[in-house]
């Protein structure tokens, strides 16, 4: 009797360890689900659009800040009115006054000269300073959330802190302000590990346009160029070095810039510079034709938009596959060689990559150039997904995951 009572019980105690397993499997399974659902359901863009427009025979332009939501809901966050007197300053590539961060979005006042945060959740102003001079380059290390600024003279870092206690202090006090670099620097960039800012710098006394590349280290508090704005013997005055975007590598080795000479029409390339061995790789026959901005998607790839279509008729461009096409590519820079992303519609130009989380968005259209709207696509796996259409001219955007 005694020895059936205890194979009893050793049977319950089986059972409750295959249920309490089976219970924990479910469980693992079903987070992994619900995961994967708040993660899409979470995946915001982030985007600022530009209307042109006339009144009583002004002419101004209209910047709008939004959140687009997957469910399909906006949100404006904020809102620019930009008179003709300041619109040549907004005409070349606006992107520049606008960073999305995890939390809060950064932008500049129509003057230039006040930097605000807006918070995405309350969609209030969370940080407004007016800043000594003109801004002229905002960007943001989205890992750690700290905004860079440029101005006219200066380098600066904005990071949040924790909120006072003292309910009475001002939402300025959540942030800090520091100034890390003096000079006229462009493109500014934190690398992902917070040590370096990489960035253009206009010193050169000949020709205040030529752009050299240098990188900040911001714990030796030293400045090294990696880059000349010089090419060879050639006079500065003719020649020189100029920069449209710059992009860290994740393991912050690597620096990506697109580069070009003031040549009509710019045939821009890609060039990688190695921060530890100061090691420079221009990619001028393989990469020209690029449309900046581009971002690395490993330690060794950087995705990038080839091809011009408005240069068609304009010089020899034969070593470049399908030059009058904008296509994405990967250029494995350590190889030297390019791969063709083919899951997109050749009816398709498309522009501006952004990768997050293993997955690619770009645009359909270059929103430099056109007052027209365009599309923002999302590439998921060998499927090219649909994601919104913007009526304005997209002038900034990007990918919010929380």
């Amino acid at each position: 009797m005694k020895l059936n009572v205890l194979k009893i019980k050793n049977i319950y105690k089986s059972l409750l360890l295959s249920i309490l397993i089976t219970l924990i499997i479910v469980g693992i399974i079903y987070y992994a689900i619900i995961s994967h659902l708040i993660g899409n359901i979470s995946e915001k863009v982030g985007y600022v659009e530009r209307f042109d427009k006339t009144e009583n025979g002004n002419f101004f332009a209209l910047f709008y800040g939004k959140i687009r939501h997957s469910s399909g809901r906006e949100d404006l966050l904020f809102r620019i009115k930009i008179d003709y007197k300041m619109t040549s300053e907004w005409g070349y590539f606006p992107t520049r006054f606008f960073a999305w961060g995890i939390e809060q979005v950064a932008y500049c006042s129509a003057n230039l000269k006040k930097l605000i945060l807006v918070d995405y959740k309350s969609k209030k102003e969370v940080y407004c300073k007016q800043m000594p001079e003109e801004i002229e380059y905002i960007s943001v290390n989205k890992e750690r959330n700290v905004f860079v600024i440029a101005t006219q003279k200066g380098l600066y870092l904005l990071k949040s802190q924790p909120a006072s206690k003292n309910k009475e202090s001002s939402a300025n006090n959540s942030f800090i302000l520091k100034q890390v670099a003096k000079g006229s620097f462009c493109w500014p960039v934190l690398s992902p590990n917070g040590r370096y800012i990489a960035c253009g710098e206009n010193d050169n006394k000949e020709n205040e346009l030529a752009t050299s590349l240098v990188v900040i280290d911001l714990n030796k508090n030293i400045k090294k160029k990696l880059l000349s704005e010089r090419f060879g013997d050639l006079p500065i005055n003719n020649v020189y070095r100029i920069i449209y975007s710059i992009a860290w590598s994740r393991d912050s080795r690597y620096v990506a810039i697109s580069t070009t000479t003031p040549a009509d029409p710019a045939c821009i390339w890609v060039s990688v510079a190695d921060v530890l061995t100061g090691k420079i790789t221009e990619f001028t026959k393989n990469t020209g034709l690029c449309n900046p901005p581009g971002c690395f998607t490993s330690e060794d790839k950087f995705i990038f938009s080839q091809g011009e279509p408005q240069y068609k008729g304009f010089g020899d461009y034969s070593n470049i596959k399908e030059p009058f096409r904008a296509k994405l590519v990967f250029l494995d820079f350590k190889r030297g060689n390019l791969e063709f992303i083919e899951e997109i519609s050749k009816d398709l130009n498309a522009y501006w990559p952004i990768y997050v989380n293993g997955e690619i968005y770009f645009l359909d259209k270059n929103s430099f150039l056109t007052s027209e709207g365009c599309t923002i696509y999302k590439l998921e796996g060998k499927t090219v997904k649909r994601l919104f259409k913007v009526n304005g001219n997209l002038v900034n955007y990007d990918v919010i995951k929380n």
